[in-house]
């Protein structure tokens, strides 16, 4: 396993939580402020928006470049790409996709944005990718396609309605990179499934719906119920999820997305594209099946991690507890999340400088620290 670091924990006071569900709850917030990109971050993103598109402006006069996806969101882990989407009439005039994206890796080289650029034309959506020289960040452009866009703008929507599908997101999503299950080429959960199967989740929560619980106040206890929901009980092989109307399942079947042999299909996942009712959002998604074993895998990691905080606490309430670790070995600031999550050996070098911590947990035991 390899090494995996919390220096969010350096700020974290447990001292006022009642029980261990709000110390998850309180170790989430910070997870999440931490592993956000700072101010600066997205400034130097931003200007490399601009430096690409001063340079494709100048080869196609008429051409209009967005953003979207996690950058437009700001769900971008530290080393997340940056989607772009070109919108032009003068290319639309090209005959051919590969004559028009080498014209595009051109105007890249040509502007020193990258050297390096790679021309993926005859994928589903055809697209340059290339690492900037300047930051080091990976890019992808791709042509006339205003889809991508939209689903942005929704997805900063329903974050503005249910502020909590962000700290879950987060959580999520660097669970899934930290053991390849986020990208969809290789049958993993994309971004925008993730978010929208927090969406559905939060959506359809009974105690939310009733509003008996603030979920930023619950995200502890959320997580640990999303990772059951997905890994343990949801019945993939008949039902589907929708977020129109604030939420809904459907049959499959009714859809046309139920396979004719249940088996081939019993693990699944179908979400509604919210913006066109025909399109399943996970479709791609075909290893989906390891994803939900290993959600069932961190419901049980949180759950035992969580009644084994809980027993200490207890213990040293009644003044019976001793701790096998050694002295200062960080045992009262040992990581809920470490077992699920945390910062890579080989992340941390491109964190900013909020990253550095004078100790930092790591998640073999719960107790090494590391002086920088």
């Amino acid at each position: 396993m390899r090494e995996r670091a919390t220096p969010w924990m350096a700020n974290i006071d447990w001292d006022n939580c009642e029980n261990v569900s709000q110390m998850l709850t309180k170790e989430i917030h910070a997870y999440a402020q931490f592993i956000s990109p700072t101010p600066e971050e997205h400034e130097t993103r931003r200007l490399i928006v601009q430096l690409i598109r001063n340079a494709i402006t100048g080869d196609f006069p008429d051409a209009q470049l967005f953003t979207f996806g996690s950058f437009e969101t700001r769900l971008y882990l530290p080393t997340g790409d940056i989607d772009l989407v070109v919108m032009s009439s003068i290319m639309e005039q090209y005959s051919s996709i590969k004559l028009l994206l080498s014209k595009l890796a051109s105007s890249i080289r040509r502007a020193r944005i990258s050297h390096d650029v790679e021309i993926i034309a005859k994928a589903k959506v055809p697209i340059i990718k290339f690492v900037t020289s300047y930051g080091h960040i990976s890019v992808d452009i791709s042509v006339n396609r205003p889809g991508g866009v939209a689903a942005s703008t929704m997805a900063k929507q329903f974050m503005e309605e249910i502020p909590a599908i962000r700290p879950l997101v987060l959580v999520i999503k660097n669970f899934l990179k930290q053991r390849n299950m986020n990208e969809v080429f290789s049958g993993g959960l994309g971004s925008y499934g993730i978010l929208c199967l927090v969406t559905s989740f939060l959506q359809l929560h009974p105690k939310i719906r009733r509003s008996k619980i603030d979920p930023m106040d619950n995200l502890g206890v959320l997580l640990i119920e999303f990772f059951e929901t997905y890994g343990k009980h949801f019945n993939y092989t008949d039902i589907g999820i929708s977020l129109r109307n604030g939420g809904l399942y459907f049959r499959k079947r009714d859809r046309g997305w139920a396979a004719a042999d249940r088996k081939s299909i019993g693990s699944i996942l179908c979400i509604e594209d919210p913006r066109d009712p025909l399109n399943n959002v996970t479709s791609g998604s075909f290893a989906f099946h390891r994803v939900k074993q290993t959600f069932a895998g961190a419901f049980e990691v949180l759950t035992a991690e969580l009644c084994l905080r809980d027993t200490e606490r207890e213990s040293k309430a009644n003044g019976t507890y001793y701790s096998l670790r050694a002295e200062g070995s960080g045992d009262v600031g040992r990581s809920l999340l470490s077992g699920v999550t945390g910062i890579t050996q080989e992340v941390e070098p491109l964190l900013p400088p909020r990253a550095q911590s004078d100790n930092l947990f790591f998640a073999d035991d719960g107790s090494k620290e590391r002086n920088h």
